[in-house]
Order: structure tokens, then sequence, then C-alpha cells
């Protein structure tokens, strides 16, 4: 019977390195990407991601004169400020007025 963890890795290996054809880096924490992927992902231009890494609003790391991103920072960075839907709203309403009731 073959070993189940054995193929996982053999599944993770091979992922790693179609990642590594697309032109991203692995490490242990994920993808990491360069200026022009960033870009891509974020669908920002590369001056534009210049402009924010020089004001440091956007997550990165550079190692001599190249910039890198690990794509799931840049993820949380894009999805940081979530517009409250009506119904979310709502619902605070509702719990401020549960935890504090009028005194008359």
């Amino acid at each position: 019977m073959e070993n189940p963890f054995e193929h996982i890795l053999i599944r993770l290996e091979r992922i790693e390195k179609l990642l590594l054809h697309l032109g991203g880096h692995v490490d242990e924490t994920g993808i990491v990407l360069n200026v022009n992927q960033a870009s891509q992902y974020t669908n920002l231009s590369v001056a534009r991601i210049y402009s924010l890494t020089s004001q440091k609003s956007i997550p990165h790391y550079k190692n001599g004169k190249k910039l890198y991103f690990k794509k799931s920072e840049l993820s949380d960075w894009l999805t940081r400020t979530k517009i409250k839907t009506n119904e979310d709203i709502e619902k605070e309403a509702i719990n401020y007025i549960i935890r504090n009731p009028r005194k008359f």
C-alpha cells in the first residue's frame, strides 16, 4: 500500500515546480512576487507599486535594489478596508441597542 504522505509530497513538489515556472518564487511562507508580478496581481501599474513602496504603504521586501512581495500579504493588503453592507450596519446597531439599553 502506498504511503499517502509520499503522494502529497510528490504533488507539492509538482505544484512548486509549476509556480516557479510561472515566475514566482516559493519560500516557507508562500509565493514571492517581483514588481511586475505584484503589478499584475494587484491590477496596479508598476509606477504605482513603486510609489506605494516609497510611501511604505504596501507590504514589501527589499534585497539589494530588487523589491519582492509576498502574495498572501498583498492579498491581505488588498482586502483590508471592507465596506460594510447595510445588513452589517443593521446587525451592529441591533447589538449596540441590546448591549446599551436606554435608561429613562
